[in-house]
Parts: structure tokens; C-alpha cells; sequence
């Protein structure tokens, strides 16, 4: 169960004053460290913002939001949560759409008052986040 957020930094630029047509959200695990029942996820969240047309597009800005999700899960599942880091750099599929829905709504609702300081749309994805495995064991 994700028991908090920790923010350790957020930045924002903005490169051009043209008008945004588009936005890209992504969500890096940067690194997983499980102590016991503990788990902490350090996390990267990054909203680019686009201008220009669907043929060329131009980069407008960023705002990126760096952290930890902390959570306490069942000793089987840390242990799953550590080894599946340690031998494929992801997350478990249901723990990774938890901490990636849950990133989501932080890292959106946090985002938009720095988005509003410097003119953008609120970073705000507005679907929720499910995911599956491919063949080659892959999470899509």
C-alpha cells in the first residue's frame, strides 16, 4: 500500500512563448530500494510541452517533478517488487500501475500551480494508466 509522496525537486522552462499544442507526460523509475516490508521508488516525472503542427513540431517547455513513492507491501510482494527491479530495471505490473496512477495525480495536481507560473496548461494526463505484459515479457 503506497503510504507517500516525498518531492525532493521540480523545475520548469519555458524555451518559447508560441502557443502549446500538445503534451507528452513520462514516468521514469529511477531506482527501487526494498527494506523488508518497505518499499521506496525514486521516480522522475517529466510534462514536455509542444508547439508547432503535426508535422513539425518544436519543443515549448518542461516541467519535471522528482521524488520517491514510499509504500509498505506484504513481505512476498517486496520481495517480488526487489527481484523483478534487480533483473529487469521495472515494477511489477499491478505495483507499477499503482505508482504510475498514483504519480499521475500527484505529480498533475502539484505540477499545475508551477505550470500556471509560467503560462501552461496544467500537466494533468487524463486517463488512467493499465498495463499489461507483451510476449517478449516487456510491461506496454
Amino acid at each position: 500500500m503506497i503510504t507517500g509522496i516525498e518531492i525532493s525537486k521540480v523545475e520548469a522552462n519555458r524555451e518559447l512563448s508560441e502557443a502549446i499544442t500538445n503534451m507528452k507526460f513520462n514516468i521514469n523509475f529511477d531506482n527501487v530500494k526494498v527494506n523488508q516490508e518497505n518499499v521506496n521508488v525514486a521516480f522522475t516525472f517529466t510534462a514536455d510541452y509542444e508547439g508547432g503542427s503535426q508535422t513539425k513540431t518544436t519543443k515549448v517547455g518542461q516541467i519535471k517533478i522528482v521524488g520517491n513513492i514510499v509504500s509498505k507491501e506484504g513481505k512476498k510482494d517486496a520481495e517480488d517488487i526487489e527481484t523483478t527491479w534487480k533483473n529487469k530495471k521495472t515494477l511489477p505490473i499491478k505495483y507499477a500501475e499503482d505508482v504510475i496512477n498514483i504519480l499521475n495525480f500527484e505529480c498533475g495536481a502539484r505540477g499545475t500551480l508551477v505550470a500556471y507560473s509560467i503560462g501552461f496548461a496544467a500537466p494533468l494526463p487524463i486517463s488512467r494508466a493499465k498495463l499489461q505484459e507483451t510476449n517478449q515479457g516487456e510491461t506496454a
